[in-house]
């Protein structure tokens, strides 16, 4: 799969090359050596017997669909089960509830010893800037991250040393699995709507027809949950990928001069999103409709199609079995399929832990291992490893999802996720879509306003 690659040329092609990770040698237990790649790494049982007979680790979750968290507390089991002396708390919370606790609980003096943050300048980057985060650098070479994952998995993961640079520097998290944005579908609605092959989907003009034929129906066309404030941006995203190649897209998010989001294509992306509400093609009160909730609505029948990520896949497929199916966004003007998209929330470890070397072993353990990879199977996604990328997938629906993955690759249609370019966008722009999609905003506004949070923050970076 070719897409792991093309992000990282993507990301060298704007100027901010990978760093080749070295060995090292620090205690943590203390910020002052967070981002130190002197470190001596003890991996093997000694990793985490070293600390005692019994210890607990605390680990926070925030990802998406209970699918993906019952698959996460199964391979914790199985590392307990390999590791006697160790417990492993998981402490979960729906991502937009982690959003608002994952700073304050990180800076206490008592926080998680891994952490499941974000890429990007809102999250992890915050914390990498207040010396928070553990340097990963010495745990790459001794476990081979390096080879075990595609680079640009480490890639977004990755930020300088003074805390200035995104995308290069010192490794900082992993993930667990791929993930992008497409389309669900629910085979039942569209057979009502006289749609009984879905690959005839696959053209702009064709599904737009279909979210008409499936609102005269009366059947909601497209289920939409963004009382989070952040989930809709995804849709937008995809809108567009309608209009704006992926490398124009990627350049903002890296922050490369001169780049805006204030330009034609992206205020047509807008201009849809709110015509889409504006023509009932979303459900009406979907600005107040939780994420969870608009999974189960579509899992009921409310809707005919729900756009979001590959997260859902699990909880989906639980809900409609046969009926579920999967498609990629259709191409736009840009003549290609986009997406956006690449890899889960990654893990961190955190600077204050008292067991570097054993919460280096457990991030190891639930990314790498062969049970990690199944794990992410079972819970509808490939893992992010090279090993997980060519791993056999059985579930006809996690096949379809490859297969149009393979497709996203073949266009080089991934970019990765607009709210990253600065520590606020995420909440920003998740707040400005909001008024977009109620009418508060226009296009141009809208625009324009996430361009100005990009050029304020360009000017602290001078």
């Amino acid at each position: 799969m070719r897409l792991h690659r093309s992000i990282g040329a993507v990301i060298t092609a704007v100027g901010v090359a990978a760093l080749v990770v070295g060995c090292s040698s620090a205690g943590a237990g203390s910020t002052s050596n967070a981002k130190s790649s002197n470190r001596t790494v003890v991996t093997g049982a000694k990793a985490c017997t070293q600390y005692g007979k019994n210890i607990t680790m605390k680990v926070g979750f925030s990802e998406s669909g209970a699918t993906i968290e019952d698959g996460f507390k199964s391979i914790v089991s199985s590392f307990e089960k390999a590791n006697p002396t160790v417990k492993i708390d998981v402490q979960a919370k729906d991502f937009s509830s982690s959003l608002q606790t994952i700073k304050l609980a990180m800076s206490s003096n008592n926080p998680p010893d891994l952490m499941q943050g974000n890429e990007g300048w809102s999250i992890d980057g915050a914390l990498w800037q207040a010396n928070l985060l553990l340097n990963l650098d010495p745990y790459a070479k001794a476990y081979g991250w390096d080879s075990k994952f595609p680079q640009s998995a480490l890639t977004v993961n990755e930020f300088s040393k003074d805390g200035k640079t995104f995308g290069s520097g010192s490794l900082t998290g992993l993930p667990q699995g791929i993930q992008y944005v497409g389309v669900f579908y629910n085979k039942a609605n569209l057979a009502k709507i006289g749609i009984t092959d879905p690959s005839t989907l696959d053209n702009k003009d064709a599904f737009l027809a279909a979210l008409d034929k499936s609102k005269q129906a009366g059947i909601t066309p497209v289920m939409l949950g963004d009382s989070e404030k952040n989930y809709a941006l995804h849709n937008i995203s995809l809108f567009n990928g309608w209009y704006v190649t992926p490398d124009k897209i990627n350049d903002w998010v890296f922050n490369k001069p001169g780049s805006t989001y204030d330009d034609a294509g992206h205020i047509k992306g807008a201009t849809d999103m709110q015509d889409w509400m504006k023509k009932g093609y979303f459900n009406s009160d979907a600005l107040a409709t939780s994420f969870n909730d608009a999974t189960a609505r579509f899992g009921k029948g409310e809707s005919t199609f729900f756009i979001t990520g590959t997260w859902a896949l699990g909880d989906v497929e639980k809900a409609l079995g046969s009926n579920a199916g999967f498609m990629l966004f259709p191409a736009g003007d840009t003549g290609i399929h986009e997406a956006v998209g690449g890899y889960s929330l990654p893990y961190t470890i955190s600077s204050k832990t008292k067991y570097p070397d054993c919460a280096a072993s457990f991030l190891n353990y639930i990314t790498t291992s062969d049970a990690a990879v199944q794990a992410q199977i079972a819970a509808g996604r490939p893992s992010a490893t090279v090993a997980g990328l060519d791993a056999p997938v059985k579930d006809p629906l996690l096949q379809q999802m490859v297969t149009q993955y393979k497709k996203l690759n073949a266009d080089n249609g991934l970019f990765t996720w607009e709210d990253w370019p600065t520590p606020t966008m995420l909440t920003y722009s998740g707040s400005q879509a909001q008024l977009l999609i109620g009418g508060k905003l226009t296009p141009k506004q809208y625009a324009a306003s996430l361009q100005k949070n990009w050029s304020d923050y360009m000017k602290t970076k001078k």
